[in-house]
């Protein structure tokens, strides 16, 4: 175990008297952040296309994230702290990295948390604490950072060992459109919880969101019949033209995925494994 997670799992059972972290409760980033100036989202927006074509002019994305940040644009300040670490575009210094970061927490911009938890985590331009880390950590999970939240899903499910509220945790990331989470939550259905049809829904929710390894998930259940699938060559193939896709372009979204693609239930377990063999989706966002 890692000394980050050795740490917060003592801090979770309690030992440190973080009782916080036992009172989780559901937040959303787009609840926290403050809102983003238009103009000032619109240099941001530029400069991802530019930083997207080859060869890159950094020193311009550089310019017009620095115009964003002068607008209190969030997303362009932990962009150009970015580009100050690499020294892309601007000379390379940690400092103003930092100084950026801190500026989203005073805003309380949930990823800002979440980017000095991985500072104090490397020591990189602050004092190396594995303790004040997972104090942020803790901090942008609750705040309503959906990476803070898939990180902290894991090591409760994985480390500390209470499942439930590591789901939860992810369920609140996964809800937030996020794609990382729900891959996450169906590995977790899939190999810890053994419920196949659900790990198959998240697997699809994650292609869909752009996660191409969800695609790859699917398409092998489907080419291979596992987990008590029959094979379908039809399913298969439809589920390899997106992870092509995806292998191609990776900002593309599939929003109809489900209803372009519908995946069949499973033979044994239905399309819930805890629910009646007869019971079938309604569509509801409570329906997994």
């Amino acid at each position: 175990m890692t000394t980050i997670k050795a740490l917060l799992v003592t801090v979770l059972l309690g030992s440190s008297g973080f009782s916080m972290a036992y009172d989780f409760k559901c937040v959303h980033e787009k609840d926290i952040a403050p809102p983003l100036d238009q103009q000032a989202d619109q240099w941001f927006k530029q400069a991802r296309v530019l930083s997207k074509k080859r060869p890159v002019d950094w020193i311009e994305v550089a310019s017009l994230y620095q115009q964003a940040v002068e607008k209190n644009h969030w997303k362009a300040m932990h962009n150009l702290a970015e580009l100050y670490l690499r020294g892309d575009g601007v000379v390379k210094d940690t400092n103003k990295a930092i100084d950026l970061y801190l500026e989203m927490i005073k805003l309380q911009v949930p990823l800002g948390y979440y980017d000095m938890s991985v500072m104090t985590k490397r020591g990189v331009g602050v004092v190396q604490s594995d303790r004040q880390s997972v104090i942020y950590l803790l901090k942008a999970g609750d705040v309503g950072s959906p990476m803070a939240q898939v990180r902290l899903g894991n090591i409760y499910i994985y480390e500390a060992k209470k499942r439930d509220l590591g789901i939860s945790y992810l369920r609140c990331a996964a809800d937030q459109s996020d794609a990382n989470a729900n891959y996450e939550l169906a590995t977790y259905y899939e190999i810890l919880d053994r419920n196949y049809p659900v790990a198959l829904h998240y697997y699809q929710r994650a292609a869909a969101l752009g996660e191409r390894k969800g695609a790859m998930e699917i398409e092998d259940v489907f080419q291979n019949g596992k987990f008590s699938y029959n094979k379908d060559k039809k399913t298969e193939d439809a589920y390899y033209k997106v992870s092509r896709e995806l292998a191609n372009n990776p900002d593309l979204r599939f929003p109809n995925l489900a209803k372009d693609h519908p995946l069949p239930p499973n033979p044994v377990q239905g399309y819930h494994a805890d629910k009646d063999i007869n019971w079938k989706p309604t569509g509801r966002d409570d329906d997994y």
